[in-house]
């Protein structure tokens, strides 16, 4: 049986339009076809930002090809990769996410940087820092919405214990 490629419900082959929400079913593709390949198909992960540290020591290891730092948020994930021979990875699912906060000294709000401090439920990572980025409070917003997209297409919801 083919499904109506707008709510997901069952309908039959000779039906012109949606008995559960009304949508016209034309004959283009397959409803059922499109319902498992849709099914199928794992949300494809996209980033969202990536960035390294902008301090001044930063900008002057950048000069000579040392700032191997680089710090990258996508839909479902942020990863901090460092290191100029050995490689250390370390990831956290966006899910995993409790909060976020920005600290700024006086210098560092005069070059427009900051520091990003990521709260987890994650073991090996409960706290992550991206240190002295560019636009620190923008790459929060954005992180944070990115969390809260990813919680509810995950069904998660927020709920305070008394």
């Amino acid at each position: 049986m083919p499904y109506c490629t707008a709510c997901g419900t069952e309908y039959k082959q000779a039906a012109k339009f949606c008995g559960e929400c009304g949508t016209a079913l034309n004959g283009g593709a397959s409803p059922t076809a499109e319902r498992t390949l849709r099914d199928l198909t794992p949300a494809q992960e996209i980033k969202l930002w990536e960035g390294k540290p902008a301090g001044i020591s930063d900008r002057l290891k950048g000069l000579v090809g040392l700032n191997t730092t680089t710090y990258t948020i996508t839909s479902q994930r942020i990863i901090v990769k460092t290191g100029l021979i050995g490689k250390n990875v370390e990831e956290i699912e966006l899910l995993r996410i409790r909060d976020l906060g920005v600290s700024q000294s006086i210098l560092d709000r005069m070059l427009g940087i900051g520091t990003l401090t990521i709260f987890s439920d994650d073991a090996s990572s409960p706290e992550l820092w991206f240190r002295k980025i560019h636009g620190a409070h923008t790459v929060k917003d954005a992180l944070r919405k990115a969390v809260r997209d990813e919680k509810t297409v995950n069904n998660i919801s927020y709920r305070e214990q008394i």
